[in-house]
């Protein structure tokens, strides 16, 4: 455990591309608000902390079933949803958060350990946008998650990818 926690740096905000897309970045995030859940604490710890460097602001729940709840609470402007949990898996959160009108307009990317093709393609059907395999590098996670956010920060948005983006060729 001491070690994954060490390598977490490299993996979550501590990798140049990581800090470059931080530094140069002008556009202030804080107004964005992303909900993690997952229901390992330490991942839950290393995405915070991640989201944190770049700039959102940031809601955990550790299981579908909070995550379900905190979203139709807080209305997080985009959700990170982990696929293996107790109580409500993140299939049937996704499915949930999905077909219901007050979180329809939430896009759900799942960030799963499993590279199967079959969970990406069933999560995608239920209606996430996006699909992000574990552990995740910086760059793309910031990429994916700024692709999906919804239109209202479309001009903020496009700036950032398009910086972003220019920083990973380099």
């Amino acid at each position: 455990m001491k070690g994954f926690l060490n390598n977490t740096n490299r993996l979550f905000g501590k990798g140049n591309a990581a800090k470059k897309n931080n530094q140069t970045s002008s556009v202030d995030r804080s107004s964005i608000t992303v909900l993690v859940v997952d229901d390992s604490r330490t991942q839950l710890y290393v995405s915070e902390k991640a989201l944190h460097q770049f700039g959102f602001s940031v809601i955990t729940a550790e299981n579908g079933k909070e995550g379900i709840i905190k979203a139709r609470e807080k209305k997080p402007d985009l959700v990170l949803m982990d696929i293996v949990m107790p109580e409500v898996n993140g299939f049937q959160a996704t499915r949930y958060l999905t077909r219901h009108p007050e979180t329809s307009h939430i896009p759900i990317i799942i960030v799963s350990s499993s590279d199967q093709e079959a969970d990406k393609a069933w999560g995608l059907k239920l209606g996430a946008c996006d699909f992000v395999t574990k552990p995740t590098d910086p760059a793309q996670l910031l990429t994916k998650i700024l692709r999906n956010l919804p239109d209202k920060q479309s001009s903020q948005k496009q700036s950032e990818l398009a910086e972003t983006e220019s920083h990973q060729a380099s």
